[in-house]
């Protein structure tokens, strides 16, 4: 992921255009927040984990897509998802794509991990011990005035 640069903004009366800061660009959510929440630390050879996401209702946009990256206390040997889902070492990655609304609504969206370890006294152990989520953000085609940031 890069470093999101949050643009200038400069307003002009005179002129009759605008241009549309971080259209479609991906970067650190400032718009979602992220809690992973242990549920069930042993469903037979799983530990779950329910991915509680928020979105802010001070941002304007369509979110079209997020990635959430969790980031666990132990090496994994499996890891799996609803959604589109990668797992390498102790950190997995989830992408939801056409996430296509929280559009200043205070929007929440929840969906599980499962997570499993070299054996069940680690897997039943095992601790997610860092969330981050990035957003894919596209303006707001209908109206309504949304900027795309």
């Amino acid at each position: 992921m890069r470093n999101y640069e949050k643009p200038m903004v400069m307003v002009s009366d005179g002129l009759s255009e605008g241009i549309y800061a971080a259209s479609g660009a991906t970067e650190s959510a400032d718009c979602w927040t992220v809690e992973p929440v242990s549920v069930q630390d042993w469903n037979g050879s799983h530990h779950v984990f329910e991915i509680r996401c928020k979105h802010s209702t001070a941002v304007e946009h369509i979110s079209s897509g997020t990635t959430v990256t969790l980031t666990f206390n132990n090496a994994l040997t499996d890891a799996y998802s609803e959604f589109a889902c990668s797992f390498s070492g102790s950190t997995v990655t989830v992408t939801r794509e056409l996430h296509a609304n929280a559009y200043k609504s205070g929007d929440t969206m929840t969906y599980k991990v499962w997570v499993k370890a070299a054996d069940e006294a680690t897997t039943k152990a095992i601790s997610c011990i860092g969330a981050t989520i990035s957003c894919t953000k596209s303006i707001n085609v209908q109206g309504g005035g949304a900027n795309g940031s």
